[in-house]
């Protein structure tokens, strides 16, 4: 038996430092790597963390490093007992434990001010706000990086000038990208009508994915059309 639990241990060690895309630190490297010089999204966990919020988190960091965006994923491990490793990190940006986990992303130019995720533990919901926040384009399911440009151009600049190109992309388009396509168009008219358009259906689309009643191939069909609305915050 106790053979059995020391494998298991061991299994879990392994696995929680081999783990694609993500860094870890402690008190001895942090300040190296969180020094402004670059965009780096840190997660404040238990030393040996598991679950639904941890798969999550595996599969984002993975996607992010699998990409060219420029940011790093990183875990801080605090540990409860014992020596309380890394805790000190954890009381610096006034991490309780008993909160765990907890998600800080640091902008480039600033190392000492981090900016709280505070959204829902999951691989999308992480990606729509390095986007947001850090400008990081990684590409979340429905999304198309000339489209999602081009819907951030929209909110900036000429409106009737960005639909035009986002039509004419739309059309160019290959067959599986089709419907992502004429999203992009359909919020980009309806936005240039109604200025409160995409707040308004983004709200109206997390109550339908919210809602027990709705078929899961819909909810996902309304998680793409999400993430294209993220392109226009």
């Amino acid at each position: 038996m106790a053979h059995g639990m020391m494998f298991l241990a061991l299994c879990g060690l392994a696995s929680a430092y081999s783990d694609r895309g993500i860094l870890k630190l402690d008190n001895t490297t942090f300040d190296r790597i969180i020094d402004g010089s670059k965009d780096v999204f840190v997660r404040f966990d238990k030393e040996y963390a598991y679950g639904d919020d941890h798969d999550a988190w595996k599969k984002f960091a993975a996607e992010v490093g699998g990409s060219s965006a420029a940011m790093l994923v990183a875990d801080v491990g605090v540990s409860e007992y014992g020596d309380k490793d890394n805790k000190d990190l954890a009381d610096r940006f006034s991490i309780k434990t008993d909160e765990f986990p907890q998600y800080r992303l640091f902008l480039k130019g600033s190392s000492t001010s981090p900016t709280s995720y505070t959204g829902e533990k999951k691989y999308e919901g992480f990606l729509r706000f390095v986007q947001e926040k850090a400008g990081v384009w990684v590409g979340l399911p429905g999304q198309i990086k000339e489209l999602d440009a081009l819907a951030k151009e929209f909110v900036k600049g000429d409106k009737a000038a960005v639909l035009a190109k986002a039509e004419s992309a739309a059309k160019a388009l290959e067959t599986k990208d089709e419907d992502s396509g004429k999203y992009y168009v359909k919020v980009m008219q309806k936005a240039s009508e109604k200025g409160d358009f995409v707040t308004k259906e983004t709200e109206r689309l997390q109550k339908m994915i919210e809602d027990g009643a709705v078929k899961a191939d819909k909810k996902k069909d309304f998680g793409r059309r999400l993430n294209i609305l993220s392109s226009f915050a």
